[in-house]
């Protein structure tokens, strides 16, 4: 199965580069040459091209709901992002995942069937640091280790 892991976030903006520091251990460690690693600064409509061809995605990004402890780990499903206020999935200038997902599919671009979402609830996504909190830091090898199950490996 063709799969895509892909890490969303801004890594010099604290707790928000999560996604991106969890898709970089995750590149060395997956040696499949079924599955591709990649780190994205983008969502929304931008998602469509870089998904396109996978038959499951696994997105990996910084939430935060406030009602998860900072550094949990969410397993989600695209439903559950339009439960929950997700950092990337939507802004006021874009659109949402679900949305984006939904128009790739409908204008016959190839979606991935199977679609994951690993997040961490974060604490601080507005302050420029290139580390993440403590607790988001502890989180990372978790995810990663989370995902490889995920991914059989």
């Amino acid at each position: 199965m063709k799969t895509l892991i892909l890490g969303i976030g801004n890594p010099i903006l604290t707790d928000d580069g999560v996604g991106v520091l969890i898709a970089e251990r995750l590149r060395d460690v997956v040696s499949d040459p079924e599955i591709d690693v990649r780190e994205e600064s983008t969502s929304g409509l931008d998602i469509i091209s870089l998904v396109r061809g996978y038959d499951r995605l696994i997105l990996v990004d910084a939430i935060k709901t406030g009602k998860a402890r900072v550094g949990e780990i969410l397993r989600l499903s695209p439903q559950d992002i339009t439960k929950e206020p997700a950092l990337h999935f939507s802004t006021l200038h874009d659109a949402d995942l679900m949305t984006s997902l939904n128009l790739g599919s409908e204008l016959g671009i190839d979606i991935p069937s199977e679609i994951v979402i690993y997040a961490v609830e974060v604490e601080n996504v507005e302050e420029f640091g290139e580390k993440c909190t403590p607790e988001v830091e502890k989180a990372i090898p978790k995810a990663v280790e989370l995902i490889k199950e995920e991914l059989g490996l």
